[in-house]
């Protein structure tokens, strides 16, 4: 019998003809679904594609209890109700790479209208006025335009960077230098990009680590005149920053593709500069983007259905129920764990060495493993990049070695396993942890018998072993208005390295954890959000 699949939105011609035409799948399509037509239609449905318009909510999934497969014909999964799709057993993919060329051109033509005032030149002869002086540009050829992320888009955007003639530096934290040399520019931090950069433009994904990269604090870092571009996701720069910039003449010019909110307010403060060039999320909105995304689409869904193969899938796969029950707590730990040894070491990750001891040996530990590198990688990359599926070929991909190993020997335990992140100055950092009543605990950190939950806000901190300090860090962060709900510390030895996790109750901002690391005897402060 085919599989029905129904496609909910517009749809590329080519694509839904693909489907038509294969002996296995059933295509229902009309050119676009209202939600009072679809729901009557999702009874025997077997795969959905949807677009933008389209929400699979709690509501949509009931409706389709042969439903197998959701197909995202895009990148973005916010109209999608991922955890109740996966309670359901419903896998959830999407299509990340056909966009990629379109992005990058609006990224570039936006950096060409900054430049050379090319919307409001002709916002102003379309007024009947000549105001040949008023729109006096800059040259691209020669400037130095930082571009932070070098995934798909960004190396699209070097590409093109450097046939402009400009000098390009680069910054991603979480590839390693190596596997970047095929682009033959300058890899610098991100303090660099600020410093030196004429135009900044970035492509990476929202994530607690890329939000906010430039704001009020880091604006004084900044060139005078900067100009700044912004096709990837609303929030990677402070909308108050830029309108801060923009007032005082610090940036040269703003041209946002993403907003925080989308659309933004009518009140929205960035309207009222000439100077910032807004575009209604434009990136991928070329018939070459779409008709790459359709395809991608079909590739995808036909792999499911002919070959089960699961490509780009956005959440975990099923296990056997008896062996999910027993792994949950490791699955659980282990993301966070993950997340939590990445940010200590700054998302630089080489090695990741994972051991498996006692009970858990006896398993099918792979999926605890991806787990681990989802955790891992999601730091940099965002959780709707990074999923159970393609985890291990993400970490292969940016030249992350990662071995595993069981001994069913518990070593006092009935089950623990042990994760080391090695990075690129040859720093390791260790956790062991197990699951106890069903959670997560880890029991060593750093060598350390150091015991706690991966649960919350924590700021992980190193500090000279001295008197005082603990009282330092409390009187620190209540003068930061921070409550503590919990520290669990240790030591090496009397007057050695110490390691504490602290549990609070808000984030601590930049600037506060900047001024946490300068105090006496701090040798450093990590922050991770644990929060579910």
């Amino acid at each position: 019998m085919a599989h029905k699949i129904i496609i909910c939105d517009k749809f590329d011609a080519e694509g839904v003809k693909r489907i038509q035409e294969h002996p296995d799948l059933e295509c229902v399509y009309n050119g676009g679904y209202k939600r009072e037509e679809l729901l009557p239609l999702l009874a025997d449905v077997d795969g959905l594609i949807i677009r933008s318009a389209t929400t699979v909510d709690k509501e949509i999934l009931e409706q389709s209890p042969n439903l197998k497969l959701v197909v995202r014909a895009g990148v973005g999964v916010d109209n999608i109700d991922i955890p109740e799709a996966s309670r359901r057993g419903v896998i959830v993919m999407n299509a990340p790479g056909g966009n990629s060329v379109s992005t990058a051109e609006q990224a570039l033509a936006l950096l060409f209208a900054l430049a050379r005032k090319t919307p409001q030149a002709n916002a102003s002869m379309k007024e009947s006025a000549w105001e040949k002086k008023k729109f006096k540009g800059v040259e691209l050829t020669g400037k130095t335009i930082g571009v932070a992320g070098l995934g798909r888009i960004g190396k699209e955007v070097v590409k093109r960077a450097r046939g402009l003639g400009m000098r390009v530096i680069g910054f991603d934290p979480y590839i390693p230098r190596e596997n970047l040399a095929d682009l033959e520019i300058q890899i610098v931090d991100k303090d660099t990009i600020l410093r030196e950069s004429d135009f900044i433009t970035v492509h990476t994904p929202l994530t607690d680590t890329t939000r906010d990269f430039i704001s009020s604090e880091n604006l004084k870092q900044l060139k005078d005149g900067v100009y700044l571009v912004n096709c990837a996701r609303g929030g990677i720069y402070n909308e108050a920053a830029l309108v801060e910039g923009l007032e005082s003449g610090k940036l040269g010019g703003v041209a946002l593709d993403v907003f925080s909110a989308e659309p933004p307010p009518a009140e929205f403060p960035l309207r009222n500069f000439e100077n910032c060039i807004m575009t209604p999320h434009l990136g991928a909105s070329t018939g070459d983007a779409e008709f790459a995304v359709a395809m991608e689409t079909v590739d995808e869904l036909i792999d499911f259905f002919a070959r089960g193969t699961a490509r780009n899938a956005l959440n975990f796969p099923s296990i056997d129920p008896d062996a999910m029950e027993f792994l949950k707590p490791y699955f659980k730990g282990g993301e966070r764990f993950g997340k939590m040894l990445a940010a200590m070491c700054a998302g630089n990750v080489t090695v990741i060495d994972i051991n498996y001891h006692g009970e858990i040996a006896a398993y099918m530990t792979q999926p605890v493993t991806t787990a681990i590198l989802r955790g891992v990688l999601g730091l940099a990359l965002g959780n709707d990049t990074v999923n159970y599926v393609n985890a291990p070929f993400l970490a292969r991909d940016r030249g992350i070695k990662v071995n595993e190993n069981a001994d069913k020997d518990g070593k006092g335990f009935s089950s623990f396993v042990e994760i080391s992140l090695k990075n690129q100055d040859g720093q390791s950092f260790t956790l062991k942890y197990t699951s106890f009543r069903q959670e997560p605990r880890a029991f060593n950190f750093m060598g350390l018998a150091l015991e706690f939950i991966p649960s919350g806000i924590h700021l992980v901190v190193s500090n000279r072993d001295v008197p005082r300090v603990i009282g330092t860090i409390g009187t620190f962060l209540a003068d930061q208005n921070v409550n503590i709900a919990s520290m669990d510390l240790g030591r090496t030895e009397k007057g050695g390295t110490a390691h504490s996790i602290v549990t609070v109750d808000e984030l601590l901002p930049q600037d506060a954890l900047d001024a946490f690391r300068g105090l006496d005897h701090i040798d450093n402060v990590v922050q991770v959000d644990l929060r579910d």
